[in-house]
């Protein structure tokens, strides 16, 4: 992530001294060239430039994320797989997309120091990304999760082999199927 982060800014600051070295050579007078000039006009394209960046990335961000919770919503007929139920509980329980690949990785049975080098970033932040995970879908451990999507898988399956034989056309699963699991969820005390 860092790397990121350090490549957006190489970027931004490459952009600016473009833009700084072309003011200058184009529409400036030799004479009015001066250090404190070029640095302000440095200084203001940076600024011009990174907020451009930023804007451009939370719009893409925004568009990628609208589109991926299309296709979750569109996609309930995907068959029954750990990836759709993460998918479709992502969305209901309001995870961001590293928390959702967190809890994929984590509901296939990785560790945390597993999770951290897959995606590259600190065993801390996986910890905390599972923190937040458990808050938001009521779970306590990563066991539970696992038996949740396990569980849930099952009941995807049993819903669309079911629909399946019952009629030829494509039918959806359940919104909520009936599952032990989830009956036992229900049946616990919220977690404090």
């Amino acid at each position: 992530m860092n790397r990121t982060w350090g490549l957006a800014a190489a970027g931004v600051l490459a952009v600016a001294a473009v833009k700084t070295a072309l003011v200058v050579q184009v529409l400036m007078d030799p004479a009015q060239v001066d250090p404190v000039t070029v640095s302000g006009l440095f200084a203001g394209f940076t600024v011009m430039t990174a907020g451009v960046a930023y804007v451009t990335f939370t719009r893409i961000r925004a568009h990628l994320e609208a589109l991926r919770r299309s296709r979750v919503a569109a996609g309930l007929d995907e068959g029954a797989s750990k990836e759709t139920v993460i998918a479709q509980h992502a969305v209901e329980w309001g995870l961001s997309q590293a928390e959702t690949e967190v809890a994929l990785f984590v509901a296939k049975g990785f560790s945390n120091a597993e999770i951290a080098s897959m995606r590259g970033c600190a065993i801390a932040t996986v910890k905390s990304q599972l923190g937040s995970i458990y808050q938001k879908s009521g779970l306590e451990t990563r066991y539970q999760l696992m038996a949740f999507v396990t569980d849930e898988v099952c009941a995807l399956a049993q819903d669309t082999t079911v629909a399946a034989d019952a009629a030829p056309a494509r039918v959806a699963p359940a919104a909520q199927p009936v599952a032990p699991f989830r009956r036992l969820r229900q049946s616990l005390p919220p977690a404090a």
